[in-house]
């Protein structure tokens, strides 16, 4: 009985002393049939208005109303369902939002967990829509308002999370992207079902990081460089971008500390020579020619191949 006063609480604006008084049972059950011949043509949206009409006329009738009142609430989520489905195919969108958001509002004060959830998921897709419309348009900070109260109505949304990083992403905000491009991996390690939105998320946590990396490398920012490979720390390009510009700003403790994994990173022999042959000049520059040595033994391949059998000259000297 609690929940069908806070739902008639809502439903009525204002109800006298008086208005109360006048009301009686009888006048409720001919309303409620009135909402019932509605609702057996299968006018449901029009319905709607006499549903709540049915339930402020009980509420004011008092206790011997009480089941009209329910049956009256039991019909208005369904109700408003078609409302939004009906807004929906009108692309109204924000109103489809709101009749679907009262649905699941009704749904939950009945205790109906399914109608919640389905009516919460619906609401979460109709702001995806919109979040992905405007993320189109470039005006990703409106799309992270629109993923997040889609994430509110449906938390464990993978999708929507994927959408949020990558928002955040296009504004730089790449530390709120890392968190959730994370969290949507793990959901894909975890679950099959998420395989692709894990390995987008992958790819694009890659990409953007990748460009960060480079603008810090231009930047000579080699603390910045550091954090975004340690994000990526398989990511070859990544890696040889932190060594080369470790070694431009003479930081050969940075090389020589980061340089193997550096070296394990690349795919391409040429990379992998291109990487040995600075980490052999960083151990060269910190007084250790036996590793320099070791390193410069590596480069095989790429641009550095005459430059590293000289210095191996002469640290074997």
């Amino acid at each position: 009985m609690k929940q069908i006063k806070l739902l008639g609480a809502m439903l009525v604006a204002v109800i006298t002393i008086g208005s109360a008084s006048a009301q009686s049972v009888e006048e409720v059950g001919l309303k409620m049939k009135e909402a019932g011949e509605l609702l057996n043509n299968k006018k449901l949206v029009e319905a709607i208005p006499v549903l709540e009409e049915v339930i402020r006329m009980g509420n004011a009738a008092g206790a011997d109303a009480a089941d009209i009142v329910s049956e009256a609430q039991k019909y208005l989520p369904t109700c408003y369902q078609q409302k939004g489905a009906d807004l929906y195919k009108a692309q109204k969108i924000d109103e489809a939002i709101e009749a679907f958001t009262r649905a699941s509002d009704l749904a939950d004060l009945q205790g109906d967990v399914m109608m919640t959830r389905k009516m919460g998921r619906t609401v979460s897709q109709l702001y995806m829509m919109q979040g992905i419309a405007a993320f189109n348009g470039k005006n990703y900070a409106k799309a992270l308002e629109s993923f997040g109260k889609g994430r509110e109505q449906d938390p464990d949304n993978v999708q929507l999370a994927y959408f949020t990083a990558k928002s955040h992403a296009e504004l730089k905000e790449l530390d709120k992207a890392i968190e959730l491009y994370k969290q949507v991996i793990e959901r894909g390690t975890e679950n099959s079902k998420f395989e692709k939105q894990a390995a987008d998320a992958k790819a694009d946590m890659d990409n953007y990081l990748l460009v960060a990396t480079s603008e810090a490398a231009k930047a000579g920012d080699i603390e910045k460089v550091q954090a975004y490979v340690a994000a990526i720390p398989e990511n070859a390009n990544a890696n040889l971008l932190l060594i080369q510009t470790a070694n431009n700003l003479k930081k050969y403790d940075i090389v020589t500390a980061k340089g193997a994994e550096a070296y394990a990173a690349q795919t391409d022999d040429a990379q992998k020579s291109n990487v040995a042959y600075l980490i052999g000049v960083a151990f060269q520059n910190r007084g250790n020619n036996t590793k320099a040595a070791e390193w410069l033994r590596k480069v095989t391949a790429g641009q550095y191949v005459a430059q590293a059998k000289a210095l191996l000259a002469d640290v074997t000297a």
